[in-house]
């Protein structure tokens, strides 16, 4: 069907507009982008649940909107080896959506209708709605208990995981692998409301790839920080997280604590390497001479850590679009090491579990092979009573595994925190 759109100057706060559209629907979706550094729109909406990828098609909207996004598939993909048949992905088959421009203060309304009649209908019914808009977030925190867990427990003891990490600098050693990204999980039951949660997170930890993901199957609520890719049109950007430092209350101290992050040469390698493996990547799929590394190891700050970024760039041949970007990134090199391949089968000898939704991705693709998904890290997944978070680190031959095993800690003290929690390692 075509997709309509109308843009109105001025907005009901997202927060508002979120809980009394979409709270109730058993499949919604909240895109929070107010941090994300180059990126100015917040996307919320909700449909049908999917576990399929859309199909590809041809963009309808006459280049009209200012934005890349279209109704189409938002969701998760789950972590899979490079050589998957295919990648399993659960989310929603979205045909309508707002869309907000925190630049301009203006708001959105796309959807796939029938005719433009219909979507008229639709789009007066939505302002008459918007008017009677305000207080609904502060009044459903007042009535919904954030999600909380007692305890988490590690499925990987302290003394297991740093045996994992020995055995992993054994496969450096003998020339397997230069970088293993190994990680563990911790579960708890759970009770409270996972978006009374996501309400509380998004202000006390903002992050460029906030999101509240509620399917029939599960809810994701993630302050991830990393974008794994991004396509518009022929360009194609990833922006590998590698290097981590904790955040000081004391100004001074936090100086200290990111000029030690840029220039610790373990945490420089490690991204290096990463940067490494997505030009590679990319180079199978883009333009000969057209990738390039647009920032090398810049320190980006968020609410708990600092961390090393880079981002990568190409431009897509001809006979390429996003999801043949898409398979060939997959999975993210951040989240696996290098080389890749040897990487990923060495995790799974030693990690000895599935990662599901973890290090796979999260966010938005379109028909027209658009797309803007986060890395699935930093993010709490409720299924039944129950709760996950995964954690990881990259190790190579300069780990220490004592520092290795703080710095997991310490990526998992926002969500555990947030939900009144401990952990027993």
């Amino acid at each position: 069907m075509p997709l309509f759109s109308e843009r109105i100057e001025g907005w009901s706060p997202i927060p508002d507009t979120f809980v009394s559209f979409f709270a109730a629907s058993p499949n919604s979706f909240w895109l929070d982008r107010e941090h994300h550094h180059d990126s100015r729109y917040s996307i919320i909406g909700s449909g049908l649940y999917s576990e399929q990828m859309p199909a590809s098609e041809p963009d309808s909207s006459q280049g009209q909107l200012p934005f890349s996004f279209r109704p189409g598939f938002v969701g998760v993909i789950n972590y899979a080896l490079p050589e998957a048949a295919r990648l399993e992905v659960s989310g929603i088959d979205v045909d309508r959506a707002f869309v907000y421009d925190h630049d301009n203060r203006a708001m959105f309304f796309l959807g796939n209708f029938a005719d433009e009649a219909a979507f008229k209908q639709w789009f007066h019914a939505a302002l008459l709605r918007l008017a009677l808009v305000g207080g609904d977030a502060a009044s459903y925190q007042m009535t919904h208990d954030p999600a909380s867990a007692a305890s988490f427990t590690a499925l990987d003891s302290k003394s297991d995981y740093l045996a994992k990490i020995e055995t992993a600098k054994d496969h450096i050693a003998k020339g397997d692998i230069y970088q293993l990204c190994l990680t563990t999980e911790l579960q708890a039951d759970y009770v409270g409301d996972p978006l009374a949660l996501f309400l509380r997170l998004r202000r006390a930890h903002p992050a460029p790839y906030c999101t509240f993901l509620k399917t029939e199957q599960a809810t994701y609520v993630s302050i991830s920080p990393e974008r794994f890719i991004s396509v518009r049109g022929s360009r194609v950007t990833s922006s590998p997280i590698k290097g981590t430092r904790p955040r000081s209350n004391d100004p001074a101290q936090d100086l200290e604590l990111q000029q030690r992050l840029g220039s610790d040469e373990k945490e420089r390698a490690e991204n290096l390497m990463i940067v490494d493996l997505i030009r590679n990547d990319l180079s199978s799929i883009c333009e000969s001479g057209s990738v390039n590394v647009e920032s090398l190891l810049a320190i980006r700050s968020y609410s708990t850590v600092h961390q090393l970024v880079s981002d990568v760039s190409g431009e897509l041949v001809e006979s390429k679009n996003g999801f043949d970007a898409l398979r060939a990134l997959f999975p993210g090199g951040s989240m696996t090491g290098a080389p890749k391949i040897s990487a990923c089968a060495i995790l799974e000898q030693l990690e000895k579990r599935e990662r599901g939704a973890y290090a796979g991705a999260i966010g938005w693709i379109s028909g027209t092979g658009d797309m803007d998904l986060g890395m699935v890290i930093r993010t709490a997944i409720f299924e039944a009573s129950r709760v996950k978070i995964a954690v990881g680190g990259g190790i190579t031959s300069g780990s220490h595994p004592a520092t290795e095993h703080a710095e997991v800690q310490l990526k998992a003290m926002a969500l555990v925190e947030a939900m009144g929690a401990e952990v027993s390692w």
